[in-house]
């Protein structure tokens, strides 16, 4: 089960996970929230991964989706605080570093933009 928070820092929305990435209806929440963001006008997001404890290849189709969405309204996803073994996952995948830019904390994802 995955739980999604979201609030806006310094013009950013930031989601805050927390649980696991697996592909079932609370994932598919997170994709919902960042179209819904991207119908406002939002143009930068950081996923903050600090409490996500798993992710499989469904919940990385999400992630996909979700970066997908983003990139077609030239928005821009970048990923912070990923637990190596969700990062395991992700590099296994080809996503890091080819796809999502990771950040060791949310201050450092927040400040490259």
């Amino acid at each position: 089960m995955l739980t999604v928070k979201d609030r806006e820092e310094s013009g950013v929305m930031v989601y805050d996970l927390e649980g696991q990435i697996d592909g079932g209806p609370e994932s598919k929440k997170l994709h919902d929230m960042i179209k819904e963001s991207l119908e406002k006008g939002q143009k930068k997001f950081v996923l903050n991964m600090q409490d996500v404890r798993w992710l499989n290849s469904l919940g990385a189709g999400i992630l996909i989706a979700a970066y997908a969405s983003a990139k077609r309204e030239e928005a821009i996803l970048k990923l912070n605080s990923v637990s190596d073994r969700v990062g395991i996952v992700l590099k296994t995948s080809g996503l890091i570093p080819e796809v999502f830019e990771v950040y060791d904390s949310e201050q450092e994802a927040l400040n490259s933009f």
